[in-house]
């Protein structure tokens, strides 16, 4: 496909012609999943990461606009979204690795009391979590479960579980404010 067959796509998919949009998702699909896959070394994630930025370019159709090649344009906004993606789960990895590790002196009974406080508090806010969210945050975080892999499991979309964990995540935060 030349440039100028990618700008009348383009110019096709501004006007809603969802076949333009498929030959261009079936183009570029497989090689930006391989290129995110660079970043993420996840291809479950790499993958959602790319239908991501399709579902993005569809709905906003109608405002595209380039500067750069369209090409130039879908890597870096994978590039970008990948880099998101890693800063976040960065976040997460630190926030958790606070939580569940005891960076204190065990010697100390204050530190000792504080944790066994932060551990109950813990268990307080896992259980108060409605069932299903409770169930995809154990499923992530203990079983290490792929959120694919657990919407394969429990039967719900990728996009539920991504809903779940967030919550999830919101209320541990919330609930454990006074120890982060």
């Amino acid at each position: 496909m030349n440039e100028n067959e990618l700008k009348v796509l383009i110019e096709q998919i501004k006007g809603g012609d969802r076949e333009s949009f498929n030959r261009v998702f079936r183009r570029y699909y497989t090689p930006l999943v391989r290129f995110c896959i660079r970043f993420v070394a996840d291809t479950d994630q790499a993958t959602e990461i790319v239908q991501d930025l399709f579902v993005r370019l569809w709905t906003n159709r109608e405002k595209l606009t380039f500067n750069t090649s369209f090409e130039s344009y879908m890597l870096r906004s994978v590039r970008n979204a990948a880099i998101t993606f890693i800063n976040k789960e960065h976040a997460h990895a630190e926030t958790n690795e606070r939580i569940y590790t005891d960076e204190s002196d065990a010697n100390d009974p204050s530190e000792t009391l504080q944790s066994n406080n932060l551990e109950v508090s813990y268990q307080k806010v896992l259980a108060s979590m409605p069932e299903k969210r409770r169930e995809v945050f154990l499923a992530s975080r203990f079983d290490g479960l792929k959120y694919a892999e657990i919407a394969e499991k429990m039967g719900m979309s990728q996009k539920t579980v991504e809903a779940h964990m967030s919550a999830a995540i919101k209320q541990l935060r919330e609930g454990l404010k006074e120890y982060l």
